[in-house]
């Protein structure tokens, strides 16, 4: 199955850089579904009370459900530089996009804190002329982003001299 991004290409349109959501934008997802799953098998280990075993499937169903809602909302969120716009998708059942063209692009704000720059994720917010895309909040390799986009301007930039 194609991704939304793949789906709406023009033709002739090439993808230049793919950037994701960094698991750590979820980390407290994780440890929460985690914690609960523990406490899910904690509880199937008491096995001599009737309300353990309610209580371990109900753990370990809310557990599941944290850890596989933060993993469909990272990979149901896309964020693409093409030759020609920046597209982002965001959603699986509701979905919501936005697209610039390149030539609308004005700056990129990049936002790490200290523990994003460490763990080399941050925010993105992408200016253009007239409006902004929403902050992009806590996207992988935030600066591979910000390079490509300097690197897909600088050739309309350049022009021969007369």
């Amino acid at each position: 199955m194609a991704s939304y991004v793949e789906s709406v290409l023009a033709e002739g349109e090439k993808i230049i850089h793919r950037a994701s959501m960094s698991h750590w934008n979820f980390l407290v997802s994780y440890v929460i579904g985690i914690a609960l799953l523990a406490a899910g098998f904690a509880a199937l280990a008491m096995r001599e009370h009737q309300a353990a075993s309610t209580m371990a499937a109900i753990l370990l169903a809310v557990g599941l459900v944290v850890i596989l809602s933060a993993v469909i909302r990272r990979h149901t969120t896309e964020l693409v530089l093409t030759d020609r716009r920046i597209i982002t998708k965001r959603g699986i059942i509701s979905r919501a996009t936005v697209e610039m063209n390149l030539a609308k692009v004005e700056s990129v704000h990049v936002n790490q804190s200290l523990l994003g720059r460490v763990l080399n994720y941050g925010d993105i917010t992408v200016v253009g002329t007239g409006s902004s895309l929403e902050p992009l909040v806590g996207i992988a390799r935030p600066l591979d982003l910000r390079r490509k986009l300097g690197e897909m301007s600088q050739p309309g930039d350049a022009k021969p001299s007369a």
